[in-house]
């Protein structure tokens, strides 16, 4: 049954405990024949071959097989007797190697083969890869599953020190009024809000498949689990507390924003008071009818000019008397 494998990314077959092949399509069926403890097989789903053998692959059940190839990205976890299968999380990796979007892979296991499947490419996958290719060969696959999210959990942690290190900078710049722009905060926001959902859906996705009512698969991915529960409540709490600071952090921009609105409006309405009597009297002055006092003194503009000043003059101290200016 695995004498080919298309659409495969990259593949490794396990020897010995801890010797690595890396195969491709082509080399695969020569390998196996030299024998392997456990094999690796990482496949594209955006390459049709890879889901047309998987849709021909005898081994695989059909719910693994219909969440591997159906567009379902929440992240789940299923035990059987032998293996697992699910949806775990992963970051993205573009090739400028900028993208941090939310990442997917399914996989399925038993005891001596391990499939994953992703979309788009994958920086732990990467980094899980590389170090086989470095000696670091994983025993079985169950600790591979176990050490790619290990992989996933060292990136995210990375991420969130990054994170938090820019929101100190500036939190310590919005306490020293030195600035209030929230274009910086917004992002670092939606990331940290990101990873709390990874890892409350991590968790969730644990607590369930190795809840009671499910009773005691044996499978060989359970020994990993509570390590990788403690990992997820760990960093949902750490990305939670900073996504706290940060939702603080941008209720204390918006009153410094609205304390200064207030002020200026506050500014303009007090402006706008005061020269209201000495719009009525210009209004009323520049009425073009007859009996307007001083429309033929010389002297007239200058009088009403007075006038108005006074007003002024009239209308803070009614204000100040009231308690309406500081």
């Amino acid at each position: 049954m695995l004498e080919r494998c298309s659409g495969l990314v990259f593949g490794f077959l396990f020897r010995d405990g801890r010797r690595t092949v890396r195969v491709h399509d082509e080399t695969l069926a020569s390998a196996l024949a030299d024998g392997h403890d456990w094999a690796w097989l990482h496949l594209s789903l955006a390459d049709h071959r890879a889901r047309r053998f998987l849709e021909g692959f005898d081994a695989l059940p059909g719910d693994a097989r219909a969440l591997m190839l159906g567009t379902e990205d929440r992240i789940q976890l299923h035990l059987t007797p032998d293996g697992a299968w699910g949806i775990l999380p992963d970051i993205e990796r573009d090739f400028a190697d900028q993208s941090l979007g939310s990442g997917r892979f399914a996989f399925w296991m038993d005891a001596s083969l391990l499939l994953t499947a992703r979309r788009h490419p994958l920086r732990a996958v990467e980094h899980l890869r590389h170090r086989i290719e470095e000696g670091a060969a994983p025993t079985t696959p169950a600790s591979a599953i176990a050490q790619l999210q290990e992989e996933f959990v060292g990136l995210v942690e990375a991420r969130i020190q990054t994170l938090a290190t820019a929101l100190g900078k500036l939190e310590d710049e919005v306490l020293a009024e030195h600035t209030s722009d929230q274009s910086r905060l917004g992002p670092l926001r939606r990331e940290l809000s990101r990873y709390s959902r990874e890892f409350s859906a991590l968790r969730g996705a644990i607590h369930r498949a190795t809840s009671a009512r499910r009773g005691d698969t044996g499978s060989p991915l359970m020994a990993h689990l509570p390590h990788l529960l403690q990992d997820a409540e760990d960093f949902d709490r750490d990305a939670g507390a900073l996504s706290d600071r940060a939702r603080l952090l941008y209720e204390e921009i918006e009153t410094r924003i609205a304390s200064t609105t207030n002020r200026s409006l506050s500014a303009l309405t007090i402006i706008s008071t005061l020269l209201l009597p000495p719009t009525f009297v210009a209004g009323a002055f520049g009425m073009n009818v007859g009996g307007i006092p001083w429309a033929t003194d010389k002297e007239g503009f200058w009088a009403v000019l007075g006038f108005c000043v006074i007003l002024i003059g009239v209308s803070y101290a009614v204000l100040r008397r009231f308690r309406i200016l500081p």
